[in-house]
Protein backbone atom coordinates (compact mmCIF):
# COMPACT_ATOMS: atom_id res chain seq x y z
CA UNK A 1 0.00 0.00 0.00
CA UNK A 2 1.16 3.38 -0.84
CA UNK A 3 0.60 7.26 -0.24
CA UNK A 4 1.05 9.96 -1.88
CA UNK A 5 2.33 13.51 -0.41
CA UNK A 6 3.29 16.89 -1.65
CA UNK A 7 6.61 18.02 0.10
CA UNK A 8 8.69 20.98 -1.07
CA UNK A 9 6.49 21.13 -4.32
CA UNK A 10 7.19 17.22 -5.33
CA UNK A 11 4.69 14.45 -4.95
CA UNK A 12 6.80 11.41 -2.62
CA UNK A 13 5.13 8.21 -1.96
CA UNK A 14 5.18 6.73 1.16
CA UNK A 15 4.83 3.19 1.16
CA UNK A 16 3.55 0.57 3.45
CA UNK A 17 5.25 -1.95 4.29
CA UNK A 18 3.68 -5.34 6.00
CA UNK A 19 5.00 -4.42 8.94
CA UNK A 20 3.47 -1.42 8.53
CA UNK A 21 6.63 0.77 9.68
CA UNK A 22 5.69 4.05 8.71
CA UNK A 23 2.57 3.59 10.97
CA UNK A 24 4.72 2.62 13.65
CA UNK A 25 6.91 5.30 13.22
CA UNK A 26 3.35 8.06 13.41
CA UNK A 27 2.47 5.98 16.25
CA UNK A 28 5.82 6.39 17.98
CA UNK A 29 5.28 10.30 16.96
CA UNK A 30 2.03 11.03 18.26
CA UNK A 31 2.90 9.50 21.54
CA UNK A 32 5.89 11.79 22.16
CA UNK A 33 3.50 15.00 21.37
CA UNK A 34 1.35 13.75 24.07
CA UNK A 35 3.49 12.83 26.69
CA UNK A 36 5.68 16.32 25.85
CA UNK A 37 2.37 18.41 26.32
CA UNK A 38 1.47 16.34 29.85
CA UNK A 39 4.88 17.59 31.00
CA UNK A 40 4.62 21.02 30.02
CA UNK A 41 1.02 20.70 31.52
CA UNK A 42 2.38 19.55 34.98
CA UNK A 43 4.85 21.78 34.85
CA UNK A 44 2.43 24.90 34.72
CA UNK A 45 0.29 24.27 37.79
CA UNK A 46 -0.51 26.77 39.51
CA UNK A 47 1.55 26.38 43.12
CA UNK A 48 0.32 30.29 44.78
CA UNK A 49 -1.88 28.50 47.46
CA UNK A 50 0.89 25.71 48.03
CA UNK A 51 2.63 27.03 50.97
CA UNK A 52 5.03 24.18 50.31
CA UNK A 53 5.47 24.96 46.80
CA UNK A 54 8.12 27.03 45.09
CA UNK A 55 6.56 30.15 44.11
CA UNK A 56 7.69 33.82 45.62
CA UNK A 57 4.17 33.43 47.52
CA UNK A 58 4.30 30.33 48.87
CA UNK A 59 8.29 30.85 49.87
CA UNK A 60 7.32 33.96 51.77
CA UNK A 61 4.23 32.26 53.27
CA UNK A 62 6.79 29.36 54.59
CA UNK A 63 8.96 32.26 55.81
CA UNK A 64 6.75 33.68 58.26
CA UNK A 65 4.49 30.53 59.30
CA UNK A 66 7.72 28.07 59.39
CA UNK A 67 11.39 29.56 58.90
CA UNK A 68 11.06 32.46 61.36
CA UNK A 69 7.77 31.99 62.24
CA UNK A 70 5.35 35.03 63.34
CA UNK A 71 4.52 33.40 66.85
CA UNK A 72 7.61 33.96 68.13
CA UNK A 73 8.33 37.70 67.26
CA UNK A 74 7.64 40.74 69.66
CA UNK A 75 4.89 42.65 69.69
CA UNK A 76 5.00 46.13 67.81
CA UNK A 77 6.24 48.19 70.65
CA UNK A 78 5.07 50.93 72.49
CA UNK A 79 1.54 50.23 70.68
CA UNK A 80 -1.62 48.26 72.22
CA UNK A 81 -1.49 44.51 71.31
CA UNK A 82 -5.02 44.62 69.43
CA UNK A 83 -6.63 47.77 68.46
CA UNK A 84 -8.62 49.16 65.26
CA UNK A 85 -7.30 48.67 61.72
CA UNK A 86 -8.32 52.75 60.99
CA UNK A 87 -4.86 55.03 60.56
CA UNK A 88 -5.41 58.66 59.27
CA UNK A 89 -5.55 57.86 55.41
CA UNK A 90 -6.45 54.45 55.54
CA UNK A 91 -9.23 51.84 56.37
CA UNK A 92 -7.47 48.72 55.56
CA UNK A 93 -7.35 46.20 57.57
CA UNK A 94 -10.43 45.96 59.65
CA UNK A 95 -11.76 45.68 62.02
CA UNK A 96 -9.27 44.73 64.40
CA UNK A 97 -4.93 44.20 64.11
CA UNK A 98 -2.05 43.02 66.02
CA UNK A 99 1.23 44.01 64.86
CA UNK A 100 4.47 41.86 65.69
CA UNK A 101 8.05 41.89 64.46
CA UNK A 102 10.99 39.24 64.29
CA UNK A 103 13.75 40.38 66.14
CA UNK A 104 16.24 41.35 63.06
CA UNK A 105 13.48 43.89 62.93
CA UNK A 106 13.56 44.74 66.52
CA UNK A 107 16.99 44.97 67.00
CA UNK A 108 17.24 48.47 65.43
CA UNK A 109 14.82 50.14 67.46
CA UNK A 110 16.05 52.59 70.00
CA UNK A 111 13.12 52.76 73.03
CA UNK A 112 11.03 51.36 70.77
CA UNK A 113 11.68 53.42 68.20
CA UNK A 114 13.19 53.61 64.66
CA UNK A 115 16.21 56.39 65.01
CA UNK A 116 16.08 59.56 62.36
CA UNK A 117 17.32 58.57 59.35
CA UNK A 118 17.53 54.21 59.85
CA UNK A 119 15.91 51.87 57.68
CA UNK A 120 15.38 48.23 58.77
CA UNK A 121 17.81 45.86 57.93
CA UNK A 122 17.27 43.20 55.17
CA UNK A 123 15.46 39.83 56.98
CA UNK A 124 13.35 42.47 58.77
CA UNK A 125 9.65 41.40 59.41
CA UNK A 126 6.81 43.30 60.09
CA UNK A 127 3.59 40.88 60.91
CA UNK A 128 0.22 42.40 60.44
CA UNK A 129 -3.16 39.69 61.65
CA UNK A 130 -6.47 41.18 60.78
CA UNK A 131 -8.84 39.81 63.27
CA UNK A 132 -12.59 39.59 62.53
CA UNK A 133 -15.03 37.74 64.88
CA UNK A 134 -12.67 37.45 67.40
CA UNK A 135 -10.20 35.28 64.82
CA UNK A 136 -7.22 35.81 62.30
CA UNK A 137 -8.40 36.07 59.32
CA UNK A 138 -5.79 37.28 57.44
CA UNK A 139 -1.46 38.02 57.80
CA UNK A 140 -0.72 41.13 56.00
CA UNK A 141 3.28 40.56 55.34
CA UNK A 142 6.28 43.33 55.12
CA UNK A 143 9.63 41.74 54.88
CA UNK A 144 13.04 43.84 53.96
CA UNK A 145 14.51 42.31 50.74
CA UNK A 146 16.15 45.22 48.33
CA UNK A 147 17.80 42.74 46.35
CA UNK A 148 14.45 41.05 45.36
CA UNK A 149 12.97 41.48 42.30
CA UNK A 150 9.63 41.88 43.99
CA UNK A 151 10.51 44.43 46.42
CA UNK A 152 8.53 47.59 46.61
CA UNK A 153 10.78 50.35 48.23
CA UNK A 154 12.71 47.95 50.20
CA UNK A 155 10.23 45.74 51.01
CA UNK A 156 8.29 42.58 49.83
CA UNK A 157 4.67 43.39 50.29
CA UNK A 158 2.20 40.47 50.68
CA UNK A 159 -1.39 39.47 52.06
CA UNK A 160 -2.06 35.63 52.83
CA UNK A 161 -5.21 33.90 54.52
CA UNK A 162 -4.18 31.71 57.04
CA UNK A 163 -4.59 28.55 55.02
CA UNK A 164 -2.12 30.05 52.81
CA UNK A 165 -4.40 31.43 49.69
CA UNK A 166 -3.11 34.45 48.60
CA UNK A 167 -5.00 37.91 48.90
CA UNK A 168 -2.45 40.26 47.60
CA UNK A 169 0.86 38.41 45.81
CA UNK A 170 4.41 39.27 46.50
CA UNK A 171 4.53 39.86 42.93
CA UNK A 172 2.64 42.98 42.61
CA UNK A 173 5.64 44.60 44.10
CA UNK A 174 3.58 46.65 46.87
CA UNK A 175 1.36 48.04 44.35
CA UNK A 176 -1.60 47.70 46.52
CA UNK A 177 0.02 48.90 49.94
CA UNK A 178 2.92 51.67 49.18
CA UNK A 179 0.67 54.30 48.56
CA UNK A 180 -1.38 54.15 51.96
CA UNK A 181 2.00 53.36 53.51
CA UNK A 182 3.94 56.08 52.42
CA UNK A 183 1.38 59.02 53.86
CA UNK A 184 1.98 60.86 57.55
CA UNK A 185 5.01 59.00 59.19
CA UNK A 186 5.22 56.80 56.79
CA UNK A 187 8.23 57.96 54.58
CA UNK A 188 10.33 59.00 57.95
CA UNK A 189 9.64 55.28 59.48
CA UNK A 190 10.97 53.11 56.45
CA UNK A 191 6.90 52.90 55.46
CA UNK A 192 5.57 51.31 58.75
CA UNK A 193 3.03 53.19 60.12
CA UNK A 194 2.08 51.34 63.02
CA UNK A 195 5.03 53.81 64.67
CA UNK A 196 1.98 56.28 64.27
CA UNK A 197 0.34 54.18 66.82
CA UNK A 198 2.28 53.64 69.83
CA UNK A 199 1.43 55.50 73.38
Amino acid sequence: MSLEEREGGRRVKLQLSKGGHVMKSIGAFIFTIVVTAAMISSCNEDTTNDPGGSTPDASLFAHVTQTDPFTSYTLFPNADSVTSGTLNGSTAHQPLIRVSMNDTAFSVLQAGVLPPGTRFPNGSVVFKEIITGGQTSLYAVMMKDIASEFAGNGWLWAEYYPDGRVAISVEGNGSACVACHSLEQGLQNDFVRTFERQN
